[in-house]
């Protein structure tokens, strides 16, 4: 929702708050009045009958205006038109009104008698001042609409005029449009010439001779030709000046009776040659440069005006806060005329100190439309075109104030908005053809060397992409599938890595225990229950009685190895070894089974993060849906800006000048006004920013936090004691920290 929303929604809560108020002292005026003596006997059926029709005729009205109250909402207000459209139906022209109109004899003074009801009289009022809300918000979300798209203007604007390379650019993309209006100065001008020649004793001009075209355009008009601004900017003839094409010809100098050269011509000559010289001493980027600051100055200047009409929109419901800086002696000078002449947002917020009545709605409904039609009558560049605020006087109805405000949404917010629009195209950024006719024309060349190369490197370029295919399915096959599907089996029990067989240690460790018994039955002779104690001994490692009988054979070799002791005996060593071997690779086996899920985790992480930089990478180009980090970067920049100029307007307020020519009595409220518009206009950004997907957080109490602050401000901000702007200010650089703004740089 936007400030005018919430504005326009706070007035109609408070109103519709009143309202029962309101009805209820004009039934009880409505029941004073009508007491009257009671009539004869014989007329009572006939005052009774009348008395039941009123009552029918106003009951149905009310009804009719509370069915057509019902569609308004002033949190989402609708468009101007469709404001007016509910604006007819509950009040229509007294020559198509047939709400109240039958074809009885009697209800003629029946109709007069309801529409002269106190009670229908308050339901028409309370329901314009409905519809006045209605249109306040409108009004008020107009004017901030265009200081908004202004603002993005400027913004465009800035961007080029700090950048030598944008004014280039800029220089060149408005070429052709600077060469077309040059084209069309010099055919008016050689016209002018023509028709100049035609009606004098002068010979006509020849278009062959290069003098014709030097006298056709000076060098001050050649150039406010291609750069318009400077004929508003310094004085310069423009190519719509009218000028006298034979006044070049130094022949012509007129001489006095003295003999010397006439003045007017002396200081015309001065000028001519003053001008020349200074333009020959600037570049074209130094007059681009000027340009673009010339239409940042007058986009500035148009947007403190509709700062200034918002801020007078918005202080009129705002209440008196302790440490305004007005004046004592203009407060009570105003203080009369405040009271006589309040608006009706002034009215509705200030209901706990004065009560509201129904002559008070009147009046407060009159004057805010009178304020409504001023506000944008006197907006920026405003022309004749718009109409004229209404009359001073009261109007006597609801009907005749309805006329108003139908006048105001159907004629006075257009022609402001086409008048604004119509004198802010030459101030404006070029249009998109106009942008856009250097790529446009850089397309075709472009195109032919590319789709040219291309075609030559055909059969490379398809062995390439083959190539890349193939790279692709064998990535995806063998380090994303493979590893994942691995994985997967491991978590199920299936498979896994394998050093050794399942039987193999087993079977050596057996084949070495039949090896040690034989051996020690063969040599040592031993008995059953030793071979017994020699098998624990070979399960648990010992080769005790082995060993010794091995060194028992290298004691005699020759005779060991004949007789094949020695041999035995490093046989049962080696496969002695052969089992240590398989021990150990059985616990290497274990503990690698005890991490395969590990591996595989590692195993399959470096071709899951390459998936994800170039997901995101793609992801990049097909976004744009505002949450990428140029695009936050972009509002980050922009809500510190504005909190910037926060901190200018507020924290202590700026000494800003009001780009109207004031009195020095109304100064101070100009200053005012300027501050609360320029005030709330940088608040706008920062609830765009609150409402939109870059929002740095989704929780939604963060964000109802922030605009809390926000409305804090718009509330009290430019009316606050100076520690207390202070307060909101710091509030608003505290959100800055939290949100990011302060890393834009």
């Amino acid at each position: 929702m936007t400030y005018a929303s919430d504005l326009a929604a706070s007035l109609g809560s408070s109103l519709s708050s009143l309202t029962p108020l309101l009805l209820e002292a004009a039934d009880e005026s409505e029941l004073d009045s009508s007491s009257s003596p009671t009539p004869p006997v014989a007329s009572q059926p006939t005052a009774v009958d009348g008395i039941a029709s009123r009552a029918q005729v106003i009951h149905d009205r009310a009804s009719s205006l509370r069915s057509i109250l019902a569609k308004l909402h002033p949190s989402h207000p609708a468009s101007s038109f469709e404001l007016a459209s509910l604006l007819d139906q509950a009040f229509p022209s007294s020559s198509s009104s047939s709400s109240l109109s039958t074809s009885s004899n009697d209800r003629p003074s029946l109709q007069a008698q309801a529409q002269s009801s106190n009670q229908l009289q308050s339901i028409e009022y309370v329901t314009l001042a409905h519809m006045t809300i209605s249109a306040y918000g409108l009004v008020l979300k107009q004017l901030m609409q265009q200081a908004s798209d202004l603002a993005q203007e400027d913004e465009w604007w800035a961007g080029r005029e700090t950048d030598a390379w944008d004014q280039g650019w800029y220089l060149l993309q408005t070429t052709p449009s600077r060469l077309v209006s040059l084209s069309m100065t010099l055919v008016t001008r050689l016209r002018d010439l023509t028709t100049t020649a035609l009606h004098s004793s002068r010979p006509a001009p020849s278009y062959l001779s290069w003098s014709t075209y030097r006298d056709a355009l000076p060098p001050s008009l050649l150039v406010t030709a291609i750069f318009p601004h400077l004929a508003t900017s310094t004085g310069v003839a423009s190519p719509t000046d009218v000028l006298d094409p034979f006044e070049n010809d130094d022949s012509t100098l007129a001489v006095t009776s003295s003999g010397g050269v006439s003045f007017s011509h002396a200081t015309r000559l001065a000028k001519k040659t003053t001008r020349s010289l200074f333009f020959l001493t600037l570049s074209p980027l130094a007059l681009t440069k000027q340009e673009i600051f010339h239409r940042r100055k007058t986009i500035r200047q148009t947007r403190q005006s509709l700062a200034i009409s918002i801020g007078e929109l918005t202080l009129a419901p705002q209440p008196l806060i302790d440490g305004d800086h007005q004046e004592p002696q203009k407060a009570n000078d105003d203080d009369g005329k405040n009271r006589s002449e309040r608006t009706l947002p002034a009215v509705l917020t200030m209901t706990d100190q004065e009560p509201a009545t129904l002559n008070a709605l009147k009046d407060a409904c009159w004057t805010t439309l009178v304020h409504l039609t001023s506000a944008i009558a006197t907006s920026p560049n405003s022309s004749s075109n718009l109409p004229s605020p209404p009359e001073a006087s009261k109007p006597s109805s609801a009907q005749e104030c309805a006329r108003v405000l139908h006048t105001l949404l159907t004629r006075t917010m257009v022609a402001q908005a086409k008048t604004l629009e119509t004198q802010l195209e030459q101030v404006s950024r070029p249009p998109f053809l106009t942008r856009a006719w250097p790529y446009l024309l850089a397309v075709p060349l472009v195109s032919y060397g590319i789709g040219r190369t291309i075609y030559n490197s055909r059969h490379d370029l398809l062995h390439y992409a083959r190539d890349a295919v193939d790279t692709v399915q064998r990535f995806i096959m063998d380090w994303v599938l493979e590893p994942v599907k691995g994985i997967f089996e491991t978590v199920r029990g299936e498979g896994g890595m394998s050093l050794t067989g399942k039987e193999t240690l087993k079977s050596d460790l057996d084949s070495l225990e039949r090896m040690v018994i034989d051996f020690g039955r063969d040599e040592y002779k031993l008995s059953e229950a030793q071979l017994v104690d020699l098998r624990d001994k070979v399960r648990a490692g010992d080769l005790t009685p082995v060993l010794k009988a091995f060194e028992h054979d290298l004691k005699s070799p020759l005779r060991s190895a004949i007789s094949g002791s020695l041999i035995r005996t490093l046989l049962i060593q080696v496969q002695k070894v052969k089992v240590d071997v398989a021990l150990a690779m059985d616990g290497i086996e274990k503990m690698l089974r005890s991490q395969q899920l590990t591996f595989g985790f590692v195993g399959v992480a470096p071709s899951i993060l390459v998936l994800f930089a170039f997901g995101n990478w793609i992801k990049g180009f097909t976004r744009r849906d505002g949450s990428s980090k140029k695009r936050r970067k972009e509002w980050g920049k922009r809500c510190w800006l504005s909190t910037r100029q926060l901190d200018l307007l507020l924290a202590p307020p700026r000494d800003i000048e009001a780009p109207t020519k004031i009195s020095k009595g109304d100064r101070i409220g100009e200053k005012e006004k300027l501050t609360q518009g320029l005030v709330l206009l940088c608040l706008a950004n920062l609830r765009n920013y609150a409402k939109r997907g870059i929002f740095p957080s989704r929780d939604t109490q963060l964000r109802q936090a922030f605009l809390e602050d926000v409305r804090a401000i718009e509330d009290e901000g430019a009316r606050a004691k100076p520690e207390k702007r202070a307060k909101m200010v710091e509030r608003m650089w505290r959100w800055g920290t939290a949100l990011g703004w302060q890393g834009i740089a």
